[in-house]
């Protein structure tokens, strides 16, 4: 076949280099971030280490250590496609993973010290109670113990007082109150309510994050509430911590997503080396400022990166293109890759021949290419003209093989998307003087329109 062709060119090798470079970056700021969170992760270990039974502590110690080996054991002796195919996988399973671990890790020792802090609240409303009976000293000395052993010798003395209470129902009462909080059974069924076990998953959660300078100040503020004798005040005040804890969290949750949204667009720019210094100067400015404005500026920083990728494809694709017609005879000059860059098409001949020419064309990110004819439009079209254009048009049809194959042994992919057979359209005859120079003719017939793109998106 001939006749005008439209050929999709995609220059796959550079495509998958630049997602190639793109993934190692990802690679390496997850690898980063794990880097972060493992230390944080480990003091909570270290802590549930002294709390827990050592089947749990091994379960999770067990989990970082595969998110360890993931990084360590990172594929890449196979090929591009496949690495992309299973890095992305390793990717997903680390992501998962490590929140898989942080769940377990946040219920774990949120568990635990919920145990702990169970006796502190207990001892706290013993102390209450001996307060209440006139046990004044009864209750300094348990509060200065704070111990199990110390709150089974209150309870034990709230008891005795109860008894010499004439009044039965006080009696009853304090005897169900030393039942609910016998220290022998604290650990195994906590005393703190709804509002204390959130404050303690979401005080672990902020932890693990890392990001909130108001971490101390919580700690400090959730362990003053065990010392709180009034059950109702103390309430109150961690219902209130709980909800300033969980907007820090939201907050250092924003701020993390912001971060990773910004590294993501550094990483886009990082593939490609002639960043724009406005672009550069816009993403250190995204600091601090809300996903909107960073959604903005993502859009820019992918469109730039979408056409620079274009551009690089648009040069190879050239520089192959006119190689190859350089080597089967054509006359390619230099300056001509540019000018068909800037102009959108080009004319190109071979020596010899200065009647026939062959016109590339970008038409929306496509190559068109066809055979034209310089002479006189309005001449009458002989059987001999149109067996000698029949003959140009086989001579491009074999050349035109030959460049996609170039093409295609280079790592590109060409496909013909539209094409006729040879002699089935007449070819189109350009009013040009046949001793016009190829090289005057790709000035003369530039388009005025600006120029289109070489390569449709990737």
């Amino acid at each position: 076949m001939s006749g005008p062709k439209i050929v999709d060119i995609r220059v796959l090798q550079a495509q998958r280099e630049r997602q190639l470079r793109l993934l190692r970056e990802r690679i390496a700021y997850q690898r980063k971030q794990w880097e972060r969170s493992r230390q944080r992760l480990q003091d909570a270990i270290n802590e549930l280490a002294d709390q827990a039974d050592g089947q749990t502590v091994k379960t999770i110690q067990a989990a970082v250590e595969k998110i360890e080996q993931r990084f360590q054991s990172w594929p890449d002796d196979i090929d591009l496609e496949q690495l992309l195919r299973l890095s992305e996988a390793q990717l997903q399973f680390i992501e998962q993973e490590t929140q898989e671990l942080k769940e377990q890790l946040t219920r774990q020792l949120a568990e635990a010290r919920q145990g702990q802090r169970s006796l502190q609240l207990a001892i706290a409303d013993a102390a209450s109670r001996l307060e209440r009976a006139g046990l004044g000293t009864e209750r300094d000395a348990l509060l200065a113990a704070a111990t199990a052993d110390a709150l089974g010798i209150a309870l034990d003395q709230l008891n005795a007082s109860a008894v010499e209470v004439s009044d039965g129902a006080l009696a009853a009462a304090t005897t169900e109150f030393v039942g609910s909080i016998n220290p022998q059974k604290i650990d195994a069924m906590p005393s703190i309510d709804a509002a204390g076990e959130r404050v303690e998953r979401l005080m672990v959660q902020l932890e693990l994050l890392g990001e909130s300078s108001q971490i101390a100040v919580f700690a400090k503020r959730l362990e003053n509430l065990a010392l709180i004798i009034d059950a109702s005040q103390r309430r109150l005040l961690t219902d209130s911590l709980a909800l300033e804890i969980d907007a820090a969290l939201n907050a250092d949750r924003a701020e993390q997503s912001r971060q990773a949204s910004i590294a993501a667009l550094e990483s886009e720019l990082e593939i490609y080396q002639a960043t724009p210094a406005v672009l550069i100067e816009q993403l250190h400015n995204l600091k601090g400022q809300p996903q909107a404005v960073i959604t903005e500026v993502a859009a820019q920083v992918r469109s730039w990166c979408d056409a620079e990728a274009q551009r690089q494809d648009g040069e190879q694709i050239r520089s192959l293109v006119l190689g190859s017609l350089r080597a089967l005879g054509y006359d390619v000059r230099e300056g001509m890759a540019a000018a068909w860059a800037e102009g959108g098409q080009l004319m190109l001949q071979k020596p010899g021949s200065s009647d026939y020419g062959v016109e590339l064309q970008d038409v929306n990110g496509r190559v068109r290419t066809q055979v034209v004819r310089f002479g006189d439009p309005t001449a009458s079209f002989t059987e001999q003209q149109k067996q000698r254009d029949v003959e140009v048009e086989q001579q491009w049809c074999t050349a035109h093989s030959a460049v996609l194959k170039n093409l295609q042994d280079a790592g590109l992919e060409a496909k013909i998307l539209a094409s006729r057979g040879i002699g089935e359209l007449p070819l189109e005859v350009r009013a040009v003087d046949s001793a016009t120079t190829a090289e005057q003719r790709n000035v003369a017939t530039s388009p005025a329109a600006p120029r289109q793109r070489l390569m449709k998106g990737t």
